[in-house]
């Protein structure tokens, strides 16, 4: 049985990294060993300009662990070591010692990069950063991306033969049946109220503060706004103005996870994330929303979000930043056209076996047993 070792950040923090490793892991777990390095030391949510800058007191708990992790590559006797670095700077170089025991271990590994954003900071660097970025990519065995549209990341960097796809995935327990979506249907033909879950961050970058104010234009009669996520602690009080001003259009639910989680997901029609994040990547709640038979309004040109959603196909592509377009299309979405469309797909395609499966092709190849 093949021996696997996972290196990055796993739950205690909530978002789409954490919740995909998670999913990876409990998939690989079925069928090889497999051990992990959790990189995330500490727990907490930061406002967006604080993320990836250099932290002395985070600086000291990673180096107070580093050394039994670093004797974990050289002493586990692992056939691969899959890995999610970070996509600034020093969240790439965070995993560096990890890269560099690998390499003189001899240990295959993968670099998977849960984002879009890890080409601008690579050209925003000096030619010494790049250099030393270059020794790592070309290190790797490969690096993986989540959509054909992000491969441009790495391309002329590192050969086209070490880039690889790999989508992301849902867990199980969010995936629901085919019961469930039939009597969700029914249900919506009863129901005179548009219900739209945003369920994400409630990050400036992730729309919600457009969404917002698009929330100003409905009457408390035609819709429900439902938010989860943890609150950018600079927008916590322009939060809750408007959660006080307009109780019963708009509902706060916290960090939402299990099954109350998978009740929003299947109690809301609309799922909406007016997102222009720069970090975006390929939102892994875009695919829950899927799952739970959501029609889905988001941007399909920010990050890789064009390789899993289609205008017209799986719900209304908005304008971010746009508050007359994002309005236009809630107003508009003709949301039943889409829910039973967007479970097939989600659950043929982005079902925790599938990714699983994704992630073993790549990462083991001939290697599988």
């Amino acid at each position: 049985m093949k021996k696997i070792l996972m290196i990055g950040p796993f739950p205690g923090s909530l978002n789409g990294q954490t919740i995909a490793n998670q999913t990876i892991y409990e998939g690989l777990a079925k069928k090889y060993r497999i051990d992990r390095i959790n990189t995330l030391k500490e727990e907490g949510f930061e406002d967006k300009s604080q993320q990836g800058k250099f932290k002395i007191g985070k600086f000291t708990r990673i180096i107070s662990q580093m050394r039994k992790e670093i004797l974990m590559i050289f002493n586990g006797n692992y056939d691969v070591i899959y890995m999610t670095s970070g996509q600034s700077y020093l969240g790439f170089m965070r995993f560096s010692p990890y890269m560099l025991a690998s390499t003189i271990k001899k240990v295959p590994y993968y670099n998977h990069i849960h984002g879009g954003f890890f080409r601008k900071m690579y050209n925003s660097q000096s030619k010494l950063k790049q250099k030393i970025i270059n020794f790592f990519l070309n290190k790797s065995t490969g690096m993986i991306v989540l959509g054909d549209s992000l491969r441009s990341m790495f391309q002329g960097i590192i050969p086209e033969n070490k880039i690889f796809v790999c989508e992301n995935g849902v867990q199980d327990e969010f995936i629901a049946t085919e019961d469930e979506i039939n009597e969700k249907i029914k249900k919506y033909s009863r129901d005179d109220k548009k219900r739209v879950l945003y369920l994400s961050n409630l990050m400036e970058e992730k729309g919600i503060l457009d969404l917002l104010k698009v929330s100003e234009k409905f009457s408390d009669e035609e819709i429900e706004f439902n938010l989860a996520g943890a609150i950018e602690p600079s927008l916590e009080k322009i939060v809750k103005e408007y959660l006080e001003k307009y109780p019963n259009k708009i509902k706060y639910h916290g960090i939402a996870r299990g099954k109350q989680k998978k009740k929003l997901l299947f109690e809301n029609y609309i799922f909406i994330l007016p997102t222009y994040y720069s970090n975006e990547g390929q939102p892994i709640s875009i695919l829950e929303a899927y799952t739970n038979g959501c029609s889905v309004i988001t941007d399909e040109s920010i990050g890789g979000i064009r390789d899993i959603f289609c205008d017209n196909k799986n719900g209304l592509s908005c304008q971010n930043r746009s508050i007359k377009s994002i309005y236009d299309v809630i107003k508009n979405i003709n949301e039943k056209e889409y829910m039973k469309m967007n479970y097939d797909y989600g659950k043929e395609k982005f079902s925790n076996d599938n990714f699983t499966g994704r992630i073993v092709k790549i990462i083991l190849g001939d290697l599988n047993e």
